[in-house]
């Protein structure tokens, strides 16, 4: 994808105010870029997360990426203002706050490009959603042969409440993989500007190592940069979709001002590297195609199960001679 397209897609989607449960702005967003895409079609399920479905040619889908569309803000109920999200009590008050009818977000610039990095006031996880957008503007690009979903989910910061509903009924056809598309706190020795961060888990669970597996040949095979990393700063919907039996990974952009909070005090913008998002977007298009176009038989797993067998029959001889030295 050209250069400044990206850059326009990640600042419109950027600078959209959202909260939990008010994400009807980036939803009209999301859905206006959709329209536009011939092989795309959405639909809402009972919650209202978007269920968004590329599909050119009779490849069965293996793989459905999400995000959420809400970040940590303030809401009117019953005559008080309320905040929702993960901030610490004594930051609340700190700072400005600019209103949107029901909803509040901080007072912050929504988007803003400098030295290579993005500075917005929501880049969790909106950075997730621009990237499945932009994933499947890559496939139409492309015109690839393949069907993959985006996920776009409601109410995580509470507690991952569009995901759980979304997998209580999971209405996404048998095999198809869950990879959660996030935004995350250096961990792990993962560092900003490194590449995207392909998750062993968070901070509440440990992911699908067959899904993970994908992920890291996809990056290795495609020589795209990336990281392995236990990011366990904060949790992902990858938890919530493994505890409902559906195999779930996850790959985070690092992120500075997690939450709006930098390091000492006070609230200011979050921030990522922009190369960071581009080689998201690189490696979830590359894995999107490798696991279309290979057999069943050749998933990551299968494939090292093959090497090491072989290391197996390679070294049998030793074991024969071992035992025939002992007179077995």
């Amino acid at each position: 994808m050209h250069h400044q397209t990206f850059v326009s897609l990640f600042r419109k989607i950027l600078s959209t105010p959202t909260a939990p449960f008010h994400e009807y702005h980036v939803e009209a967003v999301i859905l206006e870029y959709l329209a536009e895409m011939k092989h795309v079609t959405v639909e809402k399920d009972d919650f209202g997360n978007l269920i968004a479905k590329y599909q050119n040619g009779r490849k069965k889908p293996k793989l459905a990426f999400a995000a959420h569309m809400d970040h940590p803000g303030w809401v009117k109920h019953a005559g008080e203002d309320v905040f929702l999200g993960g901030v610490p009590e004594e930051r609340l008050k700190t700072h400005p706050v600019e209103w949107f009818g029901d909803f509040g977000m901080w007072d912050l610039k929504p988007f803003e490009l400098k030295k290579g990095i993005i500075h917005s006031r929501v880049c969790d996880d909106l950075v997730g959603c621009a990237a499945m957008l932009a994933l499947f503007m890559e496939l139409e690009a492309q015109n690839a042969k393949t069907t993959v979903y985006a996920l776009f989910t409601r109410a995580e910061e509470v507690g991952f409440i569009g995901s759980i509903e979304m997998a209580k009924k999971w209405p996404l056809p048998d095999g198809v993989v869950f990879v959660s598309l996030e935004t995350s706190a250096p961990r792990g020795g993962a560092e900003m500007g490194n590449g995207p961060a392909i998750r062993v888990g968070d901070r509440i669970s440990v992911f699908n190592d067959a899904v993970t597996a994908e992920l890291v040949d996809a990056g290795t095979e495609e020589k795209i940069p990336f990281q392995r990393a236990l990011l366990d700063g904060g949790a992902c919907e990858a938890t919530a979709m493994n505890l409902y039996g559906i195999p779930a990974a996850g790959i985070s952009v690092i992120l500075g001002n997690y939450h709006n909070c930098p390091p000492e005090k006070g609230i200011a913008e979050e921030f990522i590297a922009l190369d960071d998002a581009k080689n998201l977007v690189k490696l979830i298009t590359a894995t999107t195609l490798r696991m279309t176009q290979r057999k069943a038989s050749d998933t990551s797993k299968a494939r090292l199960r093959k090497r090491l067998e072989k290391r197996g029959r390679d070294h049998r001889k030793y074991e024969k001679a071992a035992r025939k030295g002992r007179g077995l």
